[in-house]
């Protein structure tokens, strides 16, 4: 009896002074080792506890297209109208209707173009040796003048006497006498086109407002 009084002495003294804290110290331990536990029993529970799988009937494995892939139309039952043709798709039971060629457009007969009768036709007013051409824009050299000018007619060289006709229908607008070109005939063809006829005889064959042709 005295033994055991003296041991439970020492074991008051024990808890009364360090002992406590180891005592505090076990606790702790024990309590982080039991969340430990819970929580590797979790984890193994979730590992235990895999994800179902979902039973896929085989009718929807065999039409569902696989992963990756393109689907493909289905081409004979798609009757809309293609690219590049005219002709809408016949129903069922019906005959396609041939293309129609284009009608082809009928070439219209080349309409020959009418020349104006009208239209002043040019002769040669007289036959003899030409002196000088006309020059409306180059230079040539005047004889006459002794310089260099444009000249704007023919000089045509004949033997006294040769008759001098009119180059084109038209009307007698002047007559007259130049102090260097002598006589002068003027006649007016039309569409702004006149004629000048120098050197002429003293007395001409025609008057003003005379009709040649």
């Amino acid at each position: 009896m005295e033994e055991k009084k003296g041991f439970s002495k020492k074991l008051n003294a024990f808890f009364a002074g360090k002992g406590f804290y180891i005592v505090l110290l076990l606790c702790a331990v024990l309590v982080g080792a039991s969340f430990w536990l819970v929580g590797r029993g979790s984890g193994a529970d979730v590992e235990r506890d895999p994800v179902k799988e979902t039973n896929i009937p085989a009718s929807a494995q065999e039409t569902a297209p696989p992963q990756g892939s393109i689907p493909v139309m289905n081409t004979e039952e798609d009757e809309r109208l293609p690219l590049g043709t005219g002709v809408l798709p016949a129903a069922e039971g019906e005959e396609m209707p041939e293309a129609q060629a284009p009608a082809v457009q009928e070439e219209l007969p080349d309409v020959p173009v009418s020349v104006n009768e009208s239209a002043p036709q040019f002769i040669r007013p007289v036959n003899g040796v030409l002196l000088r051409g006309f020059s409306a824009e180059a230079l040539s050299y005047d004889r006459t003048m002794a310089d260099w000018r444009v000249h704007r007619g023919w000089d045509i060289a004949c033997a006294a006497g040769e008759p001098v006709l009119a180059v084109s229908d038209g009307t007698v607008t002047a007559v007259y006498e130049d102090d260097l070109l002598g006589t002068v005939v003027e006649i007016d063809h039309g569409n702004d086109v006149v004629s000048v006829y120098a050197n002429l005889d003293v007395s001409p064959a025609v008057g003003v407002g005379q009709t040649v042709a």
